[in-house]
């Protein structure tokens, strides 16, 4: 999130996170890396349509945790499909890695009839 703050609150609609919340967490200091990180992106998002997407190869309870700090309005975890692959030339089954999608939402709209 470096060189972020120069961005005012609310700059984006979108952000795509392919894997940097598990690169970011393999690193030192890692669990206040990865909520800063989140913490940033909540900020920089619209607070009227903004959606965040992780792409990550954790599953959900190891990513949940990374989400509860900001007031998100909400939260899908998707599995992705894998395909089994056979490596025909050594004659052995791959082992399909796990995929999945969170959608995070900030969005005004989905809590305005809870007040």
């Amino acid at each position: 999130t470096e060189g972020m703050e120069s961005y005012p609150n609310g700059s984006f609609d979108l952000i795509l996170c392919k894997k940097t919340l598990d690169i970011v967490l393999c690193g030192a200091g890692s669990v206040a890396a990865a909520r800063s990180m989140m913490t940033e992106c909540y900020r920089l998002l619209d607070a009227d349509h903004g959606v965040m997407m992780i792409f990550s190869s954790a599953k959900p309870e190891d990513r949940a945790v990374y989400f509860e700090n900001d007031p998100w309005t909400g939260v899908e975890n998707i599995k992705l499909p894998s395909k089994e692959d056979f490596d025909e030339r050594k004659g052995h089954e791959k082992k399909p890695i796990d995929a999945y999608v969170y959608i995070l939402y900030k969005q005004n709209w989905r809590t305005q009839g809870d007040a």
